[in-house]
């Protein structure tokens, strides 16, 4: 499931890869059109893709970090409104991550399979987003709040915020329930 957003995550790390129908797709859940009227629309089937982060020293953690995902096999699922504005998506399936400090090259492997949502609170606009659900990671940035400066990988329940104005994306955490790992402090030296 997750922009960067580990997402998918889903986690998903939050990247604009979890958003609304990247990668290919295909109309209702059975391929074919969705052709009614009123209320939602879909599913519309994708297959988001998890491109590389690269998080400078002092962005998220006090180290630069690099993140490859060596398996990212999701499937979303996007509900529609009559004018086409995603308003629900599921994002579920395998998702691999391995984090590598870069200063001292310490890498670990997190598993972010699992499913996510993403929900859009503000019909018509898809600048704003939540991404809720478990065993998926975020990178909180700077200038991110009210937590910020971490990379957490939810193995319980966490839920963020996403806004993307002026060509920035601000993240703010929402509810983080159960275990979490940091993986700034994992990987710290």
């Amino acid at each position: 499931m997750t922009v960067t957003v580990c997402a998918v995550t889903a986690l998903l790390c939050t990247s604009a890869g979890a958003q609304a129908s990247p990668g290919s797709t295909r109309a209702g859940g059975d391929g074919g059109p969705a052709s009614r009227s009123g209320g939602w629309h879909g599913p519309v089937l994708s297959h988001p893709g998890q491109p590389e982060i690269d998080y400078p020293r002092g962005e998220v953690c006090a180290f630069p970090t690099h993140a490859e995902f060596p398996v990212v096999d999701m499937v979303q699922k996007t509900w529609t409104n009559d004018a086409g504005d995603p308003v629900y998506a599921v994002i579920s399936g395998p998702l691999i991550m391995d984090v590598t400090n870069k200063d001292t090259g310490k890498t670990v492997r997190r598993d972010l399979s699992g499913t996510g949502t993403l929900s859009y609170p503000e019909p018509g606009r898809t600048d704003t987003y939540v991404l809720s659900g478990g065993d998926w990671g975020v990178g909180l940035h700077s200038s991110d709040r009210p937590a910020h400066n971490k990379w957490l990988v939810s193995r319980g329940f966490m839920s963020v915020r996403l806004t993307k104005s002026g060509g920035e994306t601000h993240r703010e955490l929402l509810t983080l329930e159960g275990r979490y790992e940091n993986l700034c402090e994992t990987l710290k030296p």
